[in-house]
């Protein structure tokens, strides 16, 4: 016999929400039943998005999402509408996945993790998106962490940049509104939009928790926006490890790097892998090393290792093929009724690390984390 669809509202349709919409048309056992969004043509287009025939429901109306014929709320809103939207939908009974970053700030955060965590002793799920858990190498960087190919772990690197910031200055400069350009509706800036992602990334890697940031951010390119367009942050582990992080607005580039006593990995522009390792050959979801590092050092300051080159390109979100796409993934806890992948919990402390670096920049001193 089969079971019963689960029936899901979106809140919110445009922006990112768009390219992984159409996972709830693809997946048997789905229903798209309501698209909210402030904006009706968005709504309208989600739900034309969502399939031929789709008797969805557009409107502007966030009540719609609350309604008996809805299972699961997926919030795709604004920072600051996450704390009233999640905690309406967990208090009606819906199991929630909210999108990056939890709130526009960490009292908002606890507030709905206070009412995820009641709504659990309910049977009601809840859970956080994150869009690169949807990387299979990510996943395969994990492995190798907890199996010693790194040796120990000494620095983690991390850039995200593009150059939104410079295109939303000069929207809000013309008079048009941008909630990301808004200090209090954003919580920051580049930072917080941006760097929640690596430090979840690398405290997931090493299961070890931030004790310690410094940082500094500017705004020195988007004068229309309100946050910063550049920031730079080091975290200190509580296993020793320090890790770099360069988030921005302003210009573009991206880079994840893991580098150990026994083993480097480079990914560069979500395209070229470099790997190498003393530890030996590694097999996982698209690693695929069978090289033995001399760990040599290279023959002259500057010049390259050598390494085993590679490339890996991240799945589409909307490939439901992919077994590590979190949509699906939070679907189907649900569905077994168990844990998600990522818990909104672990999204608050991402976010109390994002407000130390806030702290640190203004302060100009180390903050420590306290548990």
């Amino acid at each position: 016999m089969p079971l019963s669809p689960l029936r899901v509202a979106f809140v919110g349709c445009g922006g990112i929400a768009s390219h992984y919409l159409s996972v709830y048309r693809d997946l048997e056992g789905v229903e798209l039943t309501v698209c909210v969004d402030a904006r009706i043509e968005n709504a309208q287009q989600a739900v034309a998005q969502s399939g031929d025939g789709n008797s969805a429901l557009a409107t502007t109306d966030v009540q719609a999402a609350l309604s008996e014929n809805v299972d699961i709320v997926v919030i795709n809103t604004p920072n600051h509408l996450h704390r009233e939207q999640s905690l309406a939908a967990l208090a009606a009974g819906k199991h929630l996945l909210l999108q990056k970053p939890v709130a526009a700030n960490l009292a908002d955060a606890q507030a709905i993790v206070a009412a995820a965590e009641q709504a659990g002793q309910r049977g009601i799920i809840s859970g956080l998106y994150l869009s690169y858990f949807d990387q299979p190498l990510m996943h395969d960087l994990r492995a190798m962490v907890q199996a010693g190919w790194f040796g120990d772990v000494a620095h983690l690197y991390a850039r995200l940049m593009h150059r939104g910031g410079l295109a939303l200055s000069q929207q809000i400069q013309a008079g048009q509104d941008n909630w990301r350009a808004s200090l209090a509706q954003t919580g920051g800036g580049c930072f917080i939009q941006l760097a929640v992602h690596y430090v979840h990334l690398f405290t997931w890697m090493m299961d070890s928790s931030v004790v310690r940031v410094m940082g500094m951010t500017k705004n020195q390119h988007c004068p229309g926006v309100e946050g910063e367009d550049i920031a730079c942050a080091i975290l200190e582990f509580a296993n020793g490890a320090l890790a770099t992080l360069d988030m921005a607005w302003n210009t573009a580039g991206e880079q994840l790097s893991i580098h150990g006593t026994r083993g480097t990995a480079q990914y560069i522009g979500n395209r070229s892998l470099l790997l190498d390792s003393s530890v030996g050959a590694f097999h996982g979801a698209v690693v695929q090393y069978d090289g033995l590092s001399s760990m040599t050092s290279p023959s002259a300051p500057g010049a390259a290792a050598t390494q085993q080159s590679s490339i890996v390109i991240a799945p589409l979100l909307d490939d439901i093929h992919n077994p590590f796409n979190q949509h699906r993934m939070f679907l189907e806890a649900v569905r077994e009724g168990r844990e998600p992948f990522v818990s909104i919990i672990s999204g608050v402390e991402d976010l109390r690390v994002v407000e130390a670096v806030y702290e640190s920049a203004r302060s100009g001193s180390a903050i420590y984390i306290s548990d």
